[in-house]
């Protein structure tokens, strides 16, 4: 990356999305949320197209920054986004506004930003992309319901996470099952949802495997981690669509391993009330 380079953080509802636009060399993207519908997190790479840069640059210095609202304190949960400029390659210039607040002045620079990190987002260079399904499309009121899942890195390089088999807190994995009732999302009422923490007794291994034992797993590029979510509900019968997430954290170790919140679309499932036994 040259010495000079735009930058963009935002946050994500849990997690945030980090870019370096440069005027030569490759640009990059780290994502540690879901975002634009993609179900990964990870680091990105790629050029930028021709004449990106030079975009970005002219309508970063359009904008009269000091005509712009100062942002206050704001409170923790604030969502914000901030854009700035690193002239020497190290310190970074940047210019904070929630994201419900954000000036129209700045609308044009994001929308080209966003475009640019879109380009990136077809590069994946150490990346984590989960996908999961249930096991069954009906599932009997008195049975637990299941969901197969499969964690790949789709990324060029290796890449290392957390073992979702080996335990984050006393018999608690770093997973958690989300189940709604299958409506709109406009139309859920308080109680059509439920969030669950899973325990080490809820995942398991496809049939005929052992799980890894390590905390942490090493994956190659195209290589995958498989297991399947089994929890009993207590629920009546009817349609629900589930979601999991997987958390995953660096802490001092390097950026080959993953850092974030990945949430997968689990799909739809039907509820039912079992047959009564046949009667002699």
């Amino acid at each position: 990356m040259s010495k000079g380079y735009l930058v963009l953080f935002m946050d994500l509802p849990n997690g945030s999305l980090g870019a370096a636009f440069p005027p030569t060399g490759k640009g990059s993207v780290d994502l540690s949320n879901n975002f634009l519908g993609r179900q990964e997190i990870g680091y990105y790479e790629a050029e930028l197209s021709p004449g990106t840069y030079a975009r970005l640059k002219q309508l970063h210095g359009d904008i009269d920054f000091s005509a712009l609202p100062v942002t206050t304190e704001l409170t923790p949960d604030t969502k914000t986004v901030s854009v700035g400029e690193s002239s020497d390659g190290e310190d970074i210039d940047t210019r904070t506004f929630p994201l419900h607040a954000v000036p129209d002045a700045l609308e044009p620079l994001l929308n080209e930003m966003r475009k640019a990190s879109e380009h990136m987002l077809t590069r994946p260079l150490r990346v984590l992309r989960g996908e999961g399904a249930p096991t069954s499309p009906r599932f009997p009121l008195e049975k637990p319901v299941s969901f197969e899942v499969t964690l790949r890195n789709v990324g060029a390089q290796a890449i290392e996470m957390e073992n979702p088999f080996v335990p984050h807190a006393p018999d608690r994995t770093n997973l958690r099952l989300l189940v709604s009732k299958d409506k709109p999302p406009g139309q859920l009422r308080e109680g059509d949802s439920l969030w669950m923490e899973l325990e080490m007794e809820n995942v398991h291994p496809p049939e005929g495997q052992k799980p890894p034992e390590s905390r942490r797993l090493t994956l190659k590029p195209g290589a995958e981690l498989r297991f399947v979510v089994r929890k009993k509900m207590l629920s009546a019968p009817g349609a629900y669509r589930a979601a999991l997430t997987y958390f995953t954290s660096r802490g001092e170790r390097g950026l080959e391993t993953m850092e974030g919140q990945l949430t997968l679309d689990l799909g739809r499932f039907e509820v039912v009330q079992s047959a009564p036994n046949a009667q002699p």
